[in-house]
């Protein structure tokens, strides 16, 4: 009889710390969502370049480098591009991802300035060899042009995420011709960013500080 109560007891307790780890869990899941809708955080890696090109896959001619005024940044000749994968749970889709960038080009033949951009897809999770584009992402505020040699702009597009989406791909991409001398041509990127809101009137307003 007192080992069937304390059966009893020892279930109860069981049953008891589920449920309050549970609770802890979707607690824990909705503050992180609620501090998520005040302040997104990037989920870009190295944004900047200040651990060269690590978390960043690389083609062509593109690298890291001391940008004036402003510390390290990467440059990219030509039309060569980097990108990043980042994992994201598929309970990501319906929010809104903002891809932003600040770019700039330096470019002998001032008169006819490149187009560095950036873009992204919104892909499937899994082995990347089987994973499947969602979405091509590009155009609104994308591949805006920068008006003058060393002048930075701000690179950015709002989508809202797809269902299945369990990786964000964000490409930077150089605005120099592909058969430009890297000494006469180079892009220049830094601050490369993508943050998740809930909504678009959010993402939004974060654009107007962001700098």
């Amino acid at each position: 009889m007192g080992d069937e109560k304390f059966a009893k007891e020892d279930g109860c307790l069981s049953y008891w710390n589920a449920a309050m780890t549970r609770f802890a869990v979707t607690l824990c899941f909705l503050l992180m969502m609620s501090s998520a809708s005040a302040q997104s955080s990037n989920l870009v890696k190295n944004p900047n370049g200040d651990e060269g090109v690590q978390f960043w896959r690389v083609f062509g001619n593109a690298s890291v480098s001391e940008c004036s005024s402003v510390g390290k940044c990467f440059s990219i000749n030509q039309d060569a591009f980097v990108f990043q994968d980042i994992d994201v749970p598929e309970s990501t889709s319906g929010m809104y991802a903002l891809f932003i960038s600040l770019s700039s080009i330096e470019q002998s033949n001032s008169q006819k300035l490149g187009q560095p951009y950036t873009y992204g897809y919104f892909m499937t999770s899994g082995d990347l060899r089987n994973a499947t584009v969602l979405a091509n992402l590009s155009g609104q505020e994308m591949a805006n042009r920068p008006t003058a040699n060393g002048v930075w702009v701000k690179q950015f597009g709002i989508f809202r995420v797809t269902e299945r989406t369990g990786r964000i791909r964000t490409f930077l991409r150089g605005g120099c011709d592909k058969t430009e001398a890297s000494n006469n041509c180079v892009s220049h990127f830094r601050k490369a960013g993508v943050f998740l809101f809930g909504t678009e009137e959010e993402a939004k307003a974060f654009i107007e500080s962001y700098q």
